[in-house]
């Protein structure tokens, strides 16, 4: 009888353990369901109560990606942090740089991880055209007045990419039940603009 009992708990340790791995490998390498918040990604993704399933198994890495894809990519400074961003840029690409908007204070209102972003005064640095190295890609937040990016970080490895966000669905905190999943698509156009169109004209002399 004991060894008989042995056998059912054994049986269904086993179960429990391979389901949990089974588990643990569909997170980890395949789909995952994360929560985003903050300014960065208005009016594509709320400030809070967003959760988007990610894509893992054909994007992992910057597999696949497309200029205009949204990806959750470890951000470049901090190690064990996410973002969210869009891709606009490819390695190869020409992409434009732009001021970064900084203020010296603080908004009313704003969150402790975007205190020195506002409108009207510039960091200093001036736009610029740059070449999307090869292995790189150019991320920018859909809402770019308040958004870390690529015009901060540079180029991000596309090895950071952790996956491709496929769906959203809005689970507001004073809500019972969650909204519809709506699709998350690509609101940029890639063009067949050469170098030499982002080149200055000068008139010629006469």
């Amino acid at each position: 009888m004991a060894t008989r009992g042995f056998r059912y708990y054994a049986s269904n340790a086993s179960k429990f353990i391979r389901a949990v791995a089974a588990v643990h490998l569909l997170h980890t390498y395949v789909l995952e369901f994360a929560i985003t918040g903050g300014l960065s990604m208005l009016p594509t993704l709320h400030t809070v109560g967003d959760h988007v399933f990610l894509d893992k198994y054909n994007h992992r890495l910057g597999r696949d990606i497309k200029v205009g894809d949204v990806i959750v990519i470890s951000k470049p400074t901090e190690e064990h942090t996410r973002i969210c961003k869009r891709v606009a840029g490819l390695p190869g690409d020409i992409v434009y740089c732009d001021a970064m908007p900084k203020a010296p204070t603080r908004a009313a209102g704003m969150p402790d991880d975007l205190v020195g972003l506002s409108t009207g005064v510039t960091n200093g640095r001036t736009g610029k055209y740059i070449k999307v190295p090869e292995g790189y890609i150019w991320i920018l937040g859909d809402n770019g007045m308040a958004s870390l990016d690529s015009r901060e970080y540079g180029p991000v490895p596309k090895a950071l990419v952790v996956g491709k966000v496929l769906w959203a669905v809005y689970w507001g905190p004073f809500d019972w039940l969650p909204s519809w999943p709506r699709q998350i698509g690509s609101n940029i156009e890639a063009t067949d603009l050469s170098i030499a169109d982002f080149l200055p004209t000068t008139p010629s002399r006469r």
